[in-house]
């Protein structure tokens, strides 16, 4: 991944000059990827089910609402954020709160303005204004996160969490695309194989006809036309959501590519993809409001207020989805996109385990399959990054 320098990473500087003390850093790295990976998969798989559970059991079909206040929860990412660096340095009882408040602020801000300035730097636009960077930077990162959010939630009523889970992840075959197109990625067969396998896994779980699916299908078809009728309107809406599913796993890919080239300083930073996430939060809440209105006026999506019992399960929603977008772009952040897409996948199976306690009902022959294929392909993915830090 030599190919391009933002996909370093650590800075090419530092790795000639300390050669020694690299493998240990790596190490250290590639060990809090894999635990804020972990993270991200129960996040996920926490988000899906209440996501599923909330359209199973309310009528309050709403997406761009709910991504709304999802997304603009992200802004509590700072709070947590600095509650975590008071805790790392938080060593001695009797140092005084104030001043380890006030110290803990002035390193954070030191470290937000060196990965600024090195971000800058490496995007060629050191004479530009600081601000005026951060804003159009998070600006462009919150629209383009804001695209194949709302995809999904559109996505929720069209087709199944099983299908929608599986082919929302095939966003690592376009991840390592567009890898290749703007971050000079190289062609590496053991990466082609672990995407081609892992997609190969997302297609099986998706379309491996099931006895379920079959006796529905007669149980709706009657005979008369009516029924033939309601049969095709729902594999007419299955397509079209499976359609609009994919290409928010194309969009999303996009954005884990473009993050990664212009939102992510060249040393990796937990405090500064999670000081980006707050800035989405920020950004969601005084500008993203401005479709709501305007999806109402043309009765695209009338707004209604939820009652009390949804709302509580549209913050747990978006609780999982403020954990889920930081810990994913810190894994983006300390590895490359195409781990973290190709990592992510694990949720498929995670959900389908998931499933299997919260429903009670056994994990039919594709899910088992195509589970087997997406760990394959991780497996060979993750020996191959290894390979190369």
């Amino acid at each position: 991944m030599s190919s391009s320098p933002t996909y370093h990473s650590v800075p090419i500087n530092d790795i000639s000059t300390s050669p020694t003390l690299q493998q240990p850093i790596k190490r250290g790295r590639s060990m809090l990827a894999a635990v804020m990976l972990g993270i991200c998969i129960i996040s996920f798989v926490l988000q899906t089910e209440l996501a599923q559970y909330v359209q199973r059991t309310t009528n309050y079909h709403k997406p761009y609402l709910i991504l709304y206040v999802s997304h603009c929860c992200y802004v509590f990412m700072a709070p947590i954020q600095f509650i975590g660096e008071l805790i790392v340095r938080y060593k001695s009882p009797n140092k005084n709160i104030l001043e380890l408040i006030k110290d803990t602020a002035r390193e954070c801000k030191l470290e937000l303005e060196q990965s600024l300035e090195d971000l800058q730097q490496v995007r060629g636009q050191q004479h530009v204004s600081r601000f005026s960077f951060c804003i159009r930077t998070v600006i462009y990162i919150a629209a383009l996160l804001t695209i194949p959010s709302y995809l999904w939630y559109v996505s929720v009523n069209l087709t199944s969490m099983a299908n929608l889970t599986a082919i929302f992840n095939t966003g690592c075959f376009f991840a390592y695309l567009f890898s290749i197109m703007m971050l000079g990625d190289k062609l590496v067969m053991s990466k082609i194989a672990a995407v081609f396998l892992c997609i190969a896994g997302v297609f099986t779980m998706a379309f491996w006809p099931s006895p379920d699916s079959n006796n529905n299908n007669d149980q709706v078809s009657d005979g008369t036309g009516d029924g033939d009728d309601d049969n095709n309107k729902s594999y007419a809406a299955s397509i079209f959501g499976i359609v609009v599913a994919a290409f928010a796993a194309a969009t999303y890919g996009f954005y884990e590519v473009y993050y990664k080239k212009y939102a992510a300083p060249p040393r990796p930073s937990v405090l500064f993809a999670n000081a980006v996430t707050t800035g989405i939060g920020i950004t969601t809440f005084l500008l993203l409001w401005i479709p709501i209105p305007i999806f109402h006026w043309i009765g695209h999506e009338t707004f209604e207020v939820p009652d009390l019992r949804t709302f509580t399960y549209m913050l747990g929603i978006a609780s999982m989805s403020v954990v889920y977008n930081a810990t994913f772009m810190c894994v983006i952040a300390l590895v490359n996109p195409v781990f973290a897409a190709v990592g992510v996948m694990l949720t498929v199976p995670a959900v389908a385990i998931t499933d299997v306690f919260v429903t009670g009902i056994m994990t039919p022959p594709s899910t088992i399959v195509g589970s087997i294929l997406i760990l394959i392909g991780f497996y060979i993915l993750n020996r191959q990054v290894k390979a190369e830090s």
